[in-house]
């Protein structure tokens, strides 16, 4: 997987996958010198990382999750960029 594409990718899904309503965040952490991002899904007492990047990083490397931040992304709604990458999976617009 290309590098750089973290947030965009985590941005697509967020939206494809229902976004705050279903329970997700986005976060980041540092992992070496690099911000990562990834999707947080909180259902009652529980969460589980959505990570879908992270074959970027090479095998074995830890990325620390428990240190990670809950953020927003910059737009409210999905971004060119995201929009192109949810069209590219299966987004058909105005069909929600």
């Amino acid at each position: 997987m290309k590098r750089g594409n973290c947030y965009v990718t985590c941005e697509a899904l967020y939206h494809l996958l229902g976004g705050k309503a279903a329970g997700l965040t986005p976060h980041t952490v540092r992992v070496g010198r690099e911000v990562h991002w990834f999707l947080v899904l909180a259902v009652g007492s529980w969460s589980v990382v959505l990570d879908p990047t992270k074959s970027q990083f090479p095998r074995g490397t830890a990325i620390p999750y428990n240190r990670a931040r809950g953020r927003g992304f910059l737009t409210k709604r999905p971004s060119k960029r995201a929009l192109s990458m949810m069209r590219a999976m299966v987004y058909q617009e105005g069909k929600r």
